[in-house]
């Protein structure tokens, strides 16, 4: 058995056509040795499993090859660790998960965690299908296409998601405690850009802001020429986005970072399951000569995390925006000689202080939340219209898009009021609408599209403002 040398640190994405994720340490390749007992008593408890094979060939009523049978006991004994990141794949998710770590992919573009029995959206990918849909991170998967996934493994979610470009896929998410929607999204290619970068002004002084969507493996690369290019301009500060970033190669994001972070201080620790630890320290001469800010979302996982906490203990960082994913354990990922992979969690990470954020996150050191609008995507869960008298949360949602947009429905926020029923008649006119005062499907988008517009501008960003802000500081 070889250990693969690709070392990944992701939640994997939809596109990928993976469950649960896989996460990577700093391989080196070669092959390892793999101890096996010689015992009798194992040895006899091991033949157990080709009786039961052959018991099966010969006597069950349907048909059913060896390979078939070979490929569910290789998934059983991953799922017995009830390990969402520990996974055997076959031939073909191993080849589509190699690939596509290196190279564009076609998916929705989302990455997601398995929560007890349920399926949550980790984060849609920027430009993403999933995210011009509406897809948020926390979402619920209740249903997919219209079957329930209660019961499923995210690997089996995936496979169902997963699709050629130009299909569709439904998807009915809960999202807090808002009534189930259904979300249609279309599968497209999703692009291997991943490094966007731009200078603002804030008081006069110049901020570079590198936005990293994950760590592929042309990331690091694509970071250093982006970052040379904002020092040429002699920035005042340097904001580094990973919100929505579900994570990526670890020797991308440890490239990454290394520079800000000084030669004695490490960036992160890695310790296996006898509790020893091994350090991967920084490579900076000197302190950057501007200031640093990190600004993250619940989105962040994984390769962000070692990120923002990195250069959060490592390099004095600033880091703005709300708590983030909390997935501190590493998974390596084992070549088989068939071309099937084993990913196994084999590893904790740690920040530079000896800090573990399983489970935890990273805390921001200047909490910022976005407004409530933004975690609107739909306004209608179903075609049922909305009119005067009517209650509960899509006609709270609605009052907070109605506001967001600039119509102010007043009153009550889960009743629909006279005064909002003016602020809907408002609307309609100025969308040249019939004027009804009701919020049926074309009036509902109508107001999605709007909100889309004011999403979609940076001066409403609250958290983007503030981590410009602290930049300049």
């Amino acid at each position: 058995m070889k250990k693969s040398t690709t070392a990944v640190i992701a939640v994997s994405t939809f596109g990928l056509g993976l469950g649960a994720g896989a996460v990577g340490m700093l391989a080196t390749g070669g092959t390892d040795t793999v101890a096996t007992s010689s015992s009798s008593q194992s040895t006899g408890d091991w033949k157990k499993i080709d009786q039961v094979r052959q018991m099966i060939s010969q006597n069950y009523l349907e048909d059913v090859t060896d390979q078939e049978l070979l490929e569910g006991a290789l998934t059983g004994m991953t799922e017995v660790l009830e390990d969402p990141y520990s996974v055997y794949m076959d031939e073909s998710e191993t080849a589509s998960f190699n690939t596509n770590l290196s190279s564009s992919f076609e998916g929705i573009g989302a990455t997601l965690e398995q929560k007890g029995e349920a399926i949550v959206i980790v984060s849609p990918i920027k430009g993403s299908p999933a995210e011009k849909a509406g897809i948020k991170p926390g979402d619920i998967i209740l249903e997919i296409d219209g079957k329930t996934t209660k019961g499923q493994k995210t690997d089996q979610a995936v496979k169902k998601i997963r699709g050629e470009k130009g299909t569709k896929v439904v998807l009915t998410i809960q999202r807090g405690g808002q009534d189930p929607m259904k979300i249609t999204i279309v599968r497209d290619t999703i692009p291997i850009e991943t490094v966007y970068s731009e200078t603002e002004q804030v008081d006069g002084k110049t901020i570079g802001v590198l936005q990293v969507t994950q760590f592929s493996d042309p990331t690091a690369d694509e970071f250093e020429k982006q970052l040379a290019a904002l020092e040429e301009k002699n920035i005042d500060g340097l904001v580094i986005d990973v919100r929505g970033n579900p994570g990526g190669l670890l020797t991308a994001v440890s490239q990454m970072i290394a520079p800000f972070i000084p030669k004695e201080t490490p960036i992160f620790q890695v310790e296996d399951n006898k509790g020893e630890r091994t350090q991967e320290f920084g490579k900076a001469e000197e302190k950057k000569p501007y200031k640093i800010v990190v600004l993250e979302d619940s989105g962040s996982a994984s390769a962000s995390e070692i990120l923002a906490a990195g250069l959060k203990e490592g390099a004095g960082a600033e880091v703005v925006g709300t708590k983030s994913f909390g997935k501190g354990i590493v998974q390596s990922a084992y070549d088989l000689k068939d071309g099937s992979d084993l990913k196994l969690t084999t590893n904790k990470w740690l920040t530079p202080d000896g800090n573990w954020i399983h489970k935890k996150g990273v805390k921001p050191t200047v909490e910022v939340k976005q407004p409530d609008y933004f975690n609107v995507t739909k306004i209608l869960t179903d075609d049922k219209t909305l009119a005067s008298g009517d209650y509960g949360k899509p006609v709270e949602n609605a009052h907070l898009v109605l506001e967001a947009i600039g119509f102010d429905p007043k009153g009550q926020k889960g009743y629909f009021g006279d005064t909002m029923k003016q602020a809907v008649e408002r609307l309609q006119k100025d969308a040249k609408l019939d004027a009804t005062g009701n919020i049926d499907p074309v009036t509902a988008a109508e107001m999605e599209t709007r909100l889309l517009k004011k999403l979609e501008d940076q001066k409403n960003d609250v958290q983007r403002i503030k981590a410009l802000e602290v930049a300049a500081q």
